[in-house]
């Protein structure tokens, strides 16, 4: 069973104004990330909690992720509609907390291609949830009849990543010998496997 796209409120906390629908999960909550919570997450982290509707882990965001947060937040306040196409975060529901985000790279290319990525505090690592987020986005992009692939990047080290992408599917996607490893799902392959 796929995960289930909420409108408007959840028991997680209230949306704040112009983000796109919510995905659950068994065990997430995946929140669109706007410009103001993007802001807020780089600039407040009460103010973050409160509009996620969860406690931020002591540990998010990464300073990877922070450091990228105020241009994707100027980014959203000039293109609101790529909200969806952004970041999420992910919200484990047992606990009510922020322990990651996953999301796209950018909207869909000309080609109906889309690149995403994820990340999970290291405390909240190894119980599935980043293969739980990583497929309900994926499951997302294709709801979409244009999307027809989705692509993710990992360094040729990052043996975790590796198989949660070998294990959702993916195809390793170029020569494996260059240190960033490429990896490729389509829409057949995705359907297929029975993801959705």
């Amino acid at each position: 069973m796929g995960p289930q796209v909420i409108r408007a409120v959840t028991s997680v906390g209230a949306l704040s104004s112009a983000t796109a629908d919510i995905i659950e999960t068994p065990r997430l909550v995946l929140r669109p990330v706007d410009a103001e919570l993007a802001s807020a997450l780089h600039n407040d982290r009460a103010h973050a909690g409160k509009l996620a509707g969860a406690i931020l882990h002591r540990n998010f965001p990464d300073a990877d992720l922070a450091s990228m947060l105020p241009d994707h937040a100027k980014d959203l306040a000039a293109v609101s509609n790529w909200v969806p196409w952004g970041l999420w975060l992910v919200i484990y529901r047992s606990v009510r907390m922020v322990v990651g985000a996953v999301g796209y790279q950018a909207p869909p290319d000309a080609t109906g291609a889309v690149s995403i990525g994820y990340a999970i505090v290291s405390a909240h690592r190894r119980r599935g949830l980043a293969t739980e987020a990583a497929s309900a986005l994926i499951d997302r992009a294709f709801a979409d009849p244009h999307i027809g692939c989705v692509q993710a990047t990992c360094s040729s080290d990052n043996t975790p990543s590796i198989k949660l992408l070998t294990k959702l599917g993916f195809a390793l996607h170029g020569a494996a010998e260059t240190e960033t490893l490429r990896w490729l799902a389509t829409r057949s392959t995705w359907l297929r496997r029975g993801f959705r």
